[in-house]
């Protein structure tokens, strides 16, 4: 298969200049190995003229089930049944923060990778992964003069829309920019800092789509009147305000209109982009007002142990809808037939921010991954969420396989060690606080800690603590009384320091130590301040 992208719907990016003065449209790239979505928009016109869409609902087809779209689909569509690596050799590599990023194999050792990665952000600039938490990015060669692309011009990280226009005899291909914009008309360049793109041109007579008016370049309503020999389409324009009735539209300047939330029906076929991959599902692009969430377990009819090995940002997918809700949210299946039956909304997560990370939680194993198990947390007054215990949170010692030690639909205590809003993601543990393995089935909640030698402490005397969790309000610091009673308190954002403190996890992270005192005790909660006491 060779490396796409397809003019989707999306958010836009302003222009940019970079230091030659080569200025265009900003591409925002979710580039991948195997079909890549992108969306385009020049923020010096107030419409989405770059914005490209060829998508709309499927029809019915014979039973297909998208179970079969596994990692062996994904490892064919990189160019083989099976990936043989290479120093040298472009890959995506899971670091040990959990998340994927683009590098070039540096090393191969016994079972173990070394992997250079593209851009270390401040990070180690190599990294050793295994094999499974690697995917080869094969890179396509096979351009033709004529093709549509989006490329990376030499001294610059965006992507902007060109045409190749020459097949040069060293390898490199000639691109001709669609959009110049005071810079070269062309630059020769690798295959690598190239995407193939696909343009929908299978528009019908009689579609209502919309269009570049030739006499201002904006976009607007129009309704496709005939398909033209040379390839463009003539649409009747809705409004030509004074402007010809109709024009000649080239395919790229032409877009399906987004699809109404009311216009989506359950049990609806649409193709799909997959926009972003989190542990517990994808948000795909179907061509409506906003992404569809694709849980995880509506992948496949068999369990997905890891999601990754489904699916990539920018995967071209076939879903149907499985549920709509009151807030204009819905969600997809890659299984046709199964919907939500009334699945509930996910929870509010600030809920769980606010909780203590010392306290236990009735849980139940959902699905088991190579790297933990992704558990169901209820708490007391029903509300639901779903986490993630990393395999390394399951019990103290090491743990070689998740399997030996946990079974979907197992009941289990489990603790919130942290909530990530902005991602939807909840980590969770099986271990306690300070030592000590889960044994798998229903702790008894644990005795209020009595407070009272943290009471009698002086509000100046500092102590020192060590940061447990970190949440948007704020910090949990575990502490010791001089009598040793260990408690939890929580430093709030207020109390981090003198000034205004936007992000807890700018200035505290998980296990430092720091000087606190103890500020107040009240109702069984231990509040906290790192800042010295007002005069």
């Amino acid at each position: 298969m060779a490396a796409s992208a397809v003019y989707l719907p999306g958010r836009s990016f302003g222009r940019r200049k970079n230091s030659s003065g080569f200025r265009r449209v900003l591409i925002g790239a979710l580039a991948c190995a195997g079909v890549a979505a992108w969306s385009i928009r020049s923020s010096s016109q107030s419409f989405a003229s770059g914005l490209y869409a060829a998508r709309r609902a499927v029809p019915a087809m014979g039973k297909t089930q998208s179970s079969r779209l596994g990692s062996e689909l994904i490892l064919a569509a990189r160019g083989g049944e099976a990936q043989e690596f290479a120093v040298g050799d472009k890959v995506k590599a899971k670091s040990e923060d959990e998340n994927w990023y683009p590098g070039v194999i540096d090393k191969i050792g016994d079972g173990v990778f070394t992997v250079k990665w593209d851009d270390p952000d401040g990070g180690p600039e190599t990294e050793d992964v295994v094999e499974s938490a690697m995917k080869k990015i094969i890179v396509f060669k096979d351009y033709v003069v004529g093709d549509d692309v989006l490329a990376t011009p030499p001294e610059d990280s965006n992507m902007y829309p060109g045409t190749v226009a020459k097949v040069n005899a060293d390898g490199t291909f000639q691109v001709k920019w669609d959009d110049p914009d005071g810079g070269p008309e062309s630059h020769d360049l690798q295959p690598d800092s190239m995407k193939k793109v696909v343009i929908f041109k299978d528009y019908k007579v009689g579609d209502i789509v919309e269009a570049k008016f030739p006499e201002d370049g904006n976009m607007y309503p129009a309704e496709v009147i005939k398909i033209n020999d040379d390839g463009t389409f003539q649409v009747k324009w809705e409004d030509s305000d004074g402007g010809p009735e109709t024009s000649p539209c080239k395919p790229k300047e032409m877009k399906y209109p987004p699809i109404s939330f009311d216009k989506l029906e359950v049990g609806q076929k649409y193709k799909g982009t997959v926009k972003s991959v989190r542990d517990f599902g994808a948000f795909v692009d179907i061509g409506a007002e906003g992404d569809g969430l694709l849980h995880i377990s509506s992948i496949a009819n068999k369990r997905v142990e890891n999601i990754y090995d489904y699916l990539e940002d920018g995967q071209v997918v076939d879903v149907w809808i499985s549920g709509k809700r009151d807030d204009g949210k819905f969600g997809l299946t890659m299984i046709e037939g199964k919907t939500d039956r009334g699945r509930p909304p996910p929870a509010d997560l600030g809920t769980f921010a606010n909780l203590d990370p010392n306290e236990w939680h009735k849980g139940t194993v959902r699905t088991l991954a190579s790297y933990g198990a992704f558990v169901t947390v209820t708490l007391e007054d029903g509300t639901e969420a779903d986490g993630m215990v990393h395999i390394s949170q399951i019990r103290d010692g090491f743990v070689d396989n998740v399997e030996d030690e946990l079974s979907a639909g197992q009941e289990v205590q489990v603790r919130v060690q942290s909530v990530d809003l902005e991602r939807n993601k909840i980590s969770l543990s099986m271990k306690e606080p300070y030592g000590g393995g889960a044994d798998g089935g229903f702790r008894a909640a644990r005795e209020p800690v009595d407070l009272a030698s943290f009471e009698s402490m002086p509000s100046d005397k500092f102590i020192t603590g060590k940061v447990v969790r970190c949440a948007p309000f704020g910090a949990f610091v575990a502490v010791k009384s001089d009598e040793g009673v260990e408690a939890d308190g929580l430093v709030h954002i207020t109390e981090i320091r003198d000034g205004f403190v936007e992000n807890v996890e700018d200035e505290l992270s998980v296990d430092q130590e720091v000087e606190v005192r103890v500020k107040s005790v009240d109702n069984g909660k231990l509040s906290l301040s790192m800042k010295r006491e007002e005069e």
